[in-house]
């Protein structure tokens, strides 16, 4: 506990000292834009940017769309003059700067470095085609700033004609949803503004004008019909205006759900089943423990989930009930090579009848033990894995990864047998409320979350998309209700849609599915008897007296034995000799003190098999590692792209 505490110091004290030094830092205070569509249809494009380094940087970044770099003809940086006036001034006699395009991520790289200072950049470029002329109309559509890495402040963008036209011919339509203002009242033909422009945030405008407009250009053999277009644009206009209002009814519902979930978790972590059961665990005494089923003490223990290692307490179940004798036999002949291996281990011989035996009894004889000169035997190192030498041959591998395989199988029928015999059956038994909660859960998520994305005016694409494969998430999760995992994937998913939302009513959202998974992490997914509460509370206590090394629980001395079965049985091996022999019972006096069956070779030996299990993975995994791309002086790129600084 002391090494938690002294590692959670120091990782305060670390943030602490980072929190507390200069932090590199910009910010885009002023950026205009002047664009000028010709009659070609290429837009050409003039920008001034303004930005405040607090620290080094050595330049500025500018992201263009990968679709649309295709058509870019050229993209040039300058040092403007003093007091620039953006469209007063010209290219020419200004200082180029280097650029650099990365095609990994977008983006333009400007070296310029800077220090702690406000400085100005112009950009040029021009877009080839990026106008279309049909027959009706002509149609630009275009995102002015995309994938930003901050905030925009004071942004402005003019799009001038290439020819006379009505002001009542222009129709200028805005399709962000982070905000801003558009007219169409030239000159300039079209023109937008906004006090802030949030990173995710576009500046996406779709313009209709006279086709006249593009003289030089073909009009493409698509019909498009201006009306049908201005009507579809009005409609997505309106549901834009209507959007502050429709979140505001809706919160109140999301809010409820909150509150719902919350509540649900706190009802399942605080239950009084459990609280009660907990004040009522010392009832529990060493005698209850050791006149228990092992088996029965472990299957309450985790619940009905059992582990891999939990094959013991069968073992020891069966032995306790008399059909099983136990002692100590030299290891298998491949470990006298291993360093690592101990000298000996349990030789488990079946002396009772199978006519004797549960379903779940007979299916573990049958899986453990095999016939030799006619007795049914089981060595206990015969399920360790392969040994250092054996790892050299692929084949041997192979051969054990295919046991392993039948093992597990083997294993997780066991567990079902024993879910449906008695007593373990009516200690604990699968929660039919799961059934319920989670599909429930996943139908509130799902559908308040295609409601905000409509409401917010997402894509069409974006909420087919979501509904379609969320949908079939959800349905997923809900068929598999018993393995939680697919529901916080599921939640997971509807979190980084919901921060796809660009309304403050998104927070809210994600704090519901944050919300969703703790209560779905508070449904048990077995219902556990009241004395099933006890003894888990009752072993989880033992366990840590075991790994303290004490030899007492409920006032009460443990034998030797009986603590040395109980550190077998709850995984406390390691810990628990450990902290014998710190006591000062050591080497000879331990292993006098220990009966012949738990000796300390034995227990080395079940803590060697229990660690090198064939339903382990075999082989070396090999470890992932990612490398985080920086910029580098000799090309451009490096952190994530975007429009910003680096």
């Amino acid at each position: 506990m002391r090494r938690w505490w002294l590692l959670l110091g120091s990782l305060v004290l670390v943030l602490g000292i980072t929190g507390c030094g200069d932090k590199k830092s910009y910010s885009m205070d002023r950026v205009e834009s002047r664009a000028y569509l010709g009659p070609d249809g290429d837009l050409y494009v003039e920008e001034l940017f303004t930005y405040t380094f607090k620290g080094s940087f050595n330049g500025m970044t500018r992201a263009i769309d990968r679709a649309d770099q295709k058509g870019v003809e050229f993209f040039e940086a300058y040092v403007p003059p003093e007091h620039p006036k953006l469209g007063s001034f010209s290219y020419e006699n200004l200082q180029r700067l280097d650029v650099q395009w990365d095609d990994d991520n977008d983006t333009y790289y400007i070296y310029d470095a800077a220090q702690n200072e406000t400085k100005q950049v112009y950009y040029r470029y021009r877009i080839d085609h990026a106008a279309v002329r049909y027959g009706e109309t002509g149609k630009l559509e275009w995102s002015f700033f995309k994938n930003n890495q901050e905030d925009l402040h004071q942004v402005s963008v003019d799009l001038f004609m290439p020819g006379d036209y009505k002001d009542g011919d222009v129709h200028a339509f805005l399709h962000d949803r982070s905000g801003g203002k558009i007219t169409s009242e030239g000159p300039p033909a079209v023109h937008y503004e906004t006090d802030d422009l949030k990173s995710d945030g576009t500046a996406h405008m779709v313009v209709y004008f006279p086709p006249d407009q593009l003289s030089q250009m073909t009009a493409s053999e698509e019909q498009v019909s201006l009306q049908k277009q201005l009507s579809a644009e009005q409609k997505y206009q309106d549901r834009l205006a209507a959007r502050d209002d429709r979140m505001n009814a809706i919160r109140p519902v999301v809010q409820v759900g909150m509150a719902v979930f919350i509540v649900g978790a706190l009802l399942y972590a605080l239950s009084w089943r459990k609280i009660s059961a907990w004040l009522r665990r010392g009832d529990v005494t060493r005698q209850d423990i050791d006149e228990a089923d092992p088996l029965l003490l472990m299957y309450m223990l985790r619940k009905g989930r059992l582990k891999r290692e939990d094959f013991m307490a069968g073992l020891l179940s069966l032995r306790q009930k008399g059909y099983v004798t136990v002692k100590q036999v030299p290891a298998s002949k491949r470990f006298q090579e291993e360093p690592t291996a101990p000298e000996f281990t349990l030789l488990f011989t079946f002396t009772g009848r199978m006519d004797q035996l549960n379903p779940a009894e007979k299916h573990l004889v049958g899986w453990l033990f095999e016939e030799i000169n006619g007795s049914l035997i089981f060595k206990l190192d015969s399920l360790a894995g392969p040994t250092f030498k054996e790892r050299q041959s692929a084949r041997i591998v192979k051969q054990y990864r295919a046991k392993s395989v039948k093992h597990a199988d083997r294993l997780m029928k066991w567990i079902r047998l024993l879910s449906r015999t008695q007593p373990y059956s009516g200690q604990v038994r699968p929660n039919p409320l799961l059934k319920l909660f989670i599909p429930l859960t996943a139908a509130v998520n799902y559908g308040l979350l295609l409601y905000l994305l409509y409401t917010d005016a997402a894509s069409t694409l974006m909420i087919v998309l979501t509904a379609v494969l969320l949908g079939a998430g959800g349905v997923w999760a809900s068929i598999r209700f018993r393995n939680k995992l697919w529901i916080f994937l599921y939640l997971l998913a509807c979190f980084i849609m919901g921060s796809q939302i660009v309304h403050d009513i998104s927070g809210d959202y994600l704090i519901l599915t944050v919300c969703s998974a703790l209560f779905v992490w508070s449904i048990p997914v077995h219902v556990l008897s009241w004395e099933t509460h006890r003894y888990r509370y009752a072993l989880k206590a033992l366990r840590s007296t075991l790994g303290k090394g004490e030899m007492s629980y409920a006032g009460e001395p443990l034998e030797t034995e009986q603590a040395a079965e109980y550190a077998a049985l709850l995984g406390t091996v390691p810990r628990y000799i450990k902290h014998r022999k710190q006591t000062g019972t050591s080497g000879a006096a331990l292993a006098a003190a220990v009966p012949a069956l738990f000796s300390v070779e034995i227990m080395e030996s079940l803590n060697y098999t229990q660690n090198h299990l064939l339903l382990k993975p075999m082989g070396v995994g090999g470890s992932s590692s990612s490398s985080s791309s920086s910029f580098s002086d000799g090309g451009g790129g490096g952190g994530g792209g975007g429009t910003g600084a680096f």
